[in-house]
Parts: structure tokens; sequence; C-alpha cells
């Protein structure tokens, strides 16, 4: 976060405030809420000023119809700073604010191109007339309608430089920024902690990842029957993950593949083995995770897909087995279903206790005192107040 320590001084037009609003997109609904929260709340005055940090490729068309809609209706100076990354932003959007400030490398999409925007434009930046795009160029400066720096601080810098005209009232208005005044005049906002993680979600990449994640847990509460708090988490994950799915238009189809998929893998499990089955559920987990994003609204890349099922799967086959080992090897007071059963000592432990195996599964057991065992001896499990011994 830049600190910017400083008084506004206007040639004609004084202003009160300037609060910097840092948004990382416009894709979820969150997104346009929390900027029209923010507006209302704030109580913005006529001399006040909104600078929206843009900075993210992901976009909702819907969403950002709304949020272009709402910054015009303001009777306030509005910015547009569109950075520190390569992203990209609608020219509808730029089109919407008093002032604009772009960072070299951004791409300017869906423009309508016509005589002022080419000479607004073209002549020191890279306009694709087929794709209807304009890539903006290194050439930092100050230029008809728009700046280009590369951070924020060098935008309000450049307003404070230069007589600028507003893009939409043709109002023109002057900034002076001095370091030796209270940085009160200016605040950085965010959307609030609950948007923030609704946003966070509505990423498919982290929708995916908390979704599998939510289930693999309830695999693993029934496998390692606990207190229920694995299960719990998991369901709280799995609800939470699905919030986005009616927004973007999750492909229900694709859920029920992923569905079939855990069947699959808890299948597996229960045999106690790995097999060409399980490379099978791994496939189908994958195709799964395309087809539930393939009309989803935000874009996905399939290889961040490819690795969380690929996760998911380590998860099954290493995780799961691993904690269900551990359970089993020190905690016989679970194991009451195995009385009855017979075993071979595979190693003998010190404490009074032996290794054995079960189905080959290695089980730590009590041994009855006085009572000489050896390796490779046959026993059967008996149980002593509640714990297994031989």
């Amino acid at each position: 976060m830049i600190n910017i320590i400083f008084s506004i001084v206007l040639a004609s037009i004084s202003i009160g405030q300037i609060n910097i609003f840092e948004i990382d997109g416009i894709f979820s609904s969150a997104h346009s809420r929390s900027i029209s929260r923010h507006i209302e709340e704030f109580d913005y005055q006529k001399s006040d000023l909104l600078v929206v940090q843009y900075s993210s490729k992901q976009f909702n068309s819907e969403q950002l119809k709304r949020f272009n809609e709402k910054i015009l209706k303001q009777e306030f100076f509005t910015a547009l700073w569109v950075g520190p990354y390569k992203v990209n932003v609608e020219f509808d959007t730029i089109e919407s604010f008093d002032f604009v400030g772009l960072t070299p490398g951004v791409r300017i999409i869906n423009v309508n191109f016509d005589t002022q925007t080419e000479t607004k434009f073209c002549s020191l930046n890279d306009c694709n007339f087929d794709e209807n795009t304009i890539l903006i160029s290194n050439s930092e400066g100050i230029y008809e309608g728009y700046i280009i720096v590369g951070s924020i601080g060098a935008f309000l810098e450049n307003l404070s430089s230069e007589n600028f005209t507003s893009n939409l009232t043709n109002e023109s208005i002057k900034l002076n920024l001095t370091n030796n005044l209270s940085s009160n005049q200016i605040q950085f906002i965010k959307p609030s902690l609950i948007e923030r993680f609704y946003i966070s979600i509505s990423n498919p990449v982290f929708t995916y990842l908390f979704f599998v994640l939510g289930f693999a847990l309830v695999g693993l509460e029934l496998f390692a029957i606990g207190p229920g708090l694995m299960a719990f988490i998991g369901g709280s994950l799995i609800l939470l993950s699905s919030m986005p799915f009616e927004e973007f238009g999750i492909n229900y189809f694709g859920i029920g593949l992923f569905i079939v998929a855990f069947l699959i893998y808890i299948k597996i499990l229960s045999r106690g083995y790995f097999s060409f089955l399980g490379i099978g559920a791994f496939a189908l987990l994958f195709l799964s995770s395309l087809s539930m994003f393939n009309d989803y609204e935000v874009n996905v890349n399939p290889i961040l897909l490819g690795l969380v099922s690929f996760g998911l799967a380590s998860f099954y086959f290493i995780a799961i087995p691993t904690v269900i080992r551990s359970r089993l090897t020190t905690d016989t007071s679970a194991m009451t279903s195995f009385e009855g059963r017979k075993v071979k000592i595979i190693e003998i432990l010190d404490n009074d206790a032996v290794l054995v195996k079960l189905d080959g599964l290695e089980i730590r057991l009590d041994t009855m005192e006085g009572k000489q065992y050896k390796v490779n001896e046959e026993h059967i499990i008996k149980e002593e107040e509640g714990t297994l011994i031989i």
C-alpha cells in the first residue's frame, strides 16, 4: 500500500476528501454491492473525489454494467486507476469516470472505435481493430483524457501538476499536493470482511477447491470416526463454496460427475488399496471440474483445476490412509469390532505391546502380563475393559 500524505488545494474547486477504493475486479455481486454501500455510507459531496483502483482481468458483464451505471449517476468527481498489473478493462468502464489512469500493458477491450477514439488512443497505443482492443504503451505521460503511469501515487501527483478537464462534465480542476499537512484528507478503503470472503470464494479456483475439500473432509470422517468436527468443517465448506453457483451459472451435470467420482474414491478406500480404478476416478474428477465451469461467468484456467483435482486425489490416497493407520495403531479402544479376529505378530514393542498385521493394516495391541510372545506367532484378539489385547 502506498502512503500518500498531502493536502489538496484546487485552483477553482476545493476538494474536501479523497477516498481510494481498492477492488480486484467486478466479477461478483459483492464488488458492485460494496461500491454502492460505500457511496451510501460516506455521503459524498460535490467537491469530493472517489478513486477506484481496479486490478483484475476477471469481470462479469452484468455486474460491470451495474457498476458503470452506479458511477455515472454520481454528482461528485470520480477517477479510475487500472493497475498495477497488466489487466483487462472494459472500454465502457473507462468512459464512466471523470479522470482515468492506466498502467503500461493494460488492455482495453470491447472498444467502440470511432474517429474521436482513434484520435485519442491510436496515435500512441496499439489499436487492434479486428479484436476491438487497445494495448496501452510504455510511454508514461499525460494525454488527452487519460494518464499513463506505473503507480496510483504517480497518478494523483500527475493530477496535481496540470489543469485537468473532466471527461464527463468538462469542469476544469487542478490539484496541488504538498507533504506538510495531515493525511486525514485521504483514505484507503476496501470491501468489508464478509464481502471480501464472498469475493474470494467467487473465484472459480477457490470455489472448486473448497467444494472438493469439503467432500474430502466428510470422507475422512467416514473412515476415521471421531467427534464429527471434520464432517462439520467439510459440510460448512460445501455450503459456503456453493453460494456463488447460482450467480455465476454452475453446470450441475458437472456436479453430478463429481459425486460419482467421490463415491468411487470412497469405494477404493473401503477396499484398502489403490488400483486402476483410482486413475479412472481422478480422470472423472478432472472432467467434472471442466464441466462444472464450462459456462461459468468467470473464466478459469484448466491447469489450475487439474492441480486442485490432483491435490484431492493425493489427499484421498495419502492423507486419509495415513490418518486411518495412525488411529488404528494408537487407539485400540476404537477397534472393538476386531475382537475374535486372528492376527500375526510382526514386531515386539516396548511397554508390553506388539505390532500385528490384520488385513493389510498394522495395528498396535497390548499384551497379557507375564506372557511371552514371538514374531510370526498367530493370536486371537480379545477385549478386556474396553482395550484390545492378545
